[in-house]
């Protein structure tokens, strides 16, 4: 161990056992559990698991991304790194998800790499936009062009919400802070999908710019339940089951 290690030492944000990195050898081991396989049982389009060879996703509204590709499952484990990457300030995280993210980039090809701001309610917790650096970090080492090109304009959140209010709230709460010009594929990155509901009213909005396809890359992705979206004693029920 070196001098400015032992003086200065990093700690495991889930063990907070001693490690140079932001995650131990046994807690990224933990994390690599809980990558997405893809296979017949998941949607081509989404990413989320089949029901009887349906895609509830798909199938529940009309989908205006090409394509959502998501890196790991979201559960109490990977919703832990999350927390710590937004209320934390381990702003380092995003070093977790470069090469996953580098690999689609290569497949993909995009014209445009971009994400969501963060809002001001995010601000009060950190002084930073938690994908910044990670796309920052993308864009220098493809020599694709990035920008902050989404802001949220409404100030409440949408994990305030319940899960079926989020597709109604989400409607002109976003803003594009970019004119896109010759830009045919784009590709955002998300920290967390859930519903949905905001991404695809991003696709929404980049496509009536001009974009002609939008690859979303949601590093945690958590699986879909119809029942949940229009049912508002659904989650209720889920509790107390």
């Amino acid at each position: 161990m070196d001098v400015f290690n032992f003086l200065f030492p990093n700690y495991c944000i889930i063990c907070k056992k001693e490690s140079r990195e932001v995650l131990c050898k046994n807690c990224w081991k933990e994390l690599r559990k809980h990558r997405l396989k893809f296979d017949e049982h998941r949607c081509l389009k989404c990413s989320h698991k089949l029901l009887n060879h349906e895609c509830l996703f798909c199938s529940s509204r009309f989908v205006y991304f090409d394509k959502l590709i998501g890196l790991y499952e979201y559960n109490s484990f990977t919703k832990k790194i999350l927390l710590e990457w937004k209320y934390e300030n381990h702003e380092n995280i995003y070093r977790l998800f470069i090469k996953d993210i580098l690999k689609i980039i290569q497949r993909e090809q995009p014209d445009r790499i971009g994400y969501i701001s963060s809002s001001k309610f995010g601000r009060q917790y950190r002084s930073y936009d938690v994908l910044e650096k990670l796309v920052k970090t993308l864009s220098s080492k493809t020599n694709i062009p990035y920008g902050k090109d989404i802001i949220k304009i409404k100030k409440s959140k949408q994990s305030q919400k319940k899960q079926f209010e989020r597709f109604f709230h989400i409607l002109f709460s976003l803003g594009l802070t970019y004119k896109f010009t010759g830009i045919n594929k784009y590709l955002l990155i998300e920290d967390t999908t859930t519903t949905g509901a905001t991404i695809n009213e991003v696709s929404r909005i980049l496509k009536e710019s001009g974009i002609q396809s939008v690859i979303i890359v949601s590093i945690f992705l958590e699986e879909f339940e119809e029942e949940s979206l229009w049912n508002p004693s659904y989650e209720i029920n889920k509790m107390i089951s």
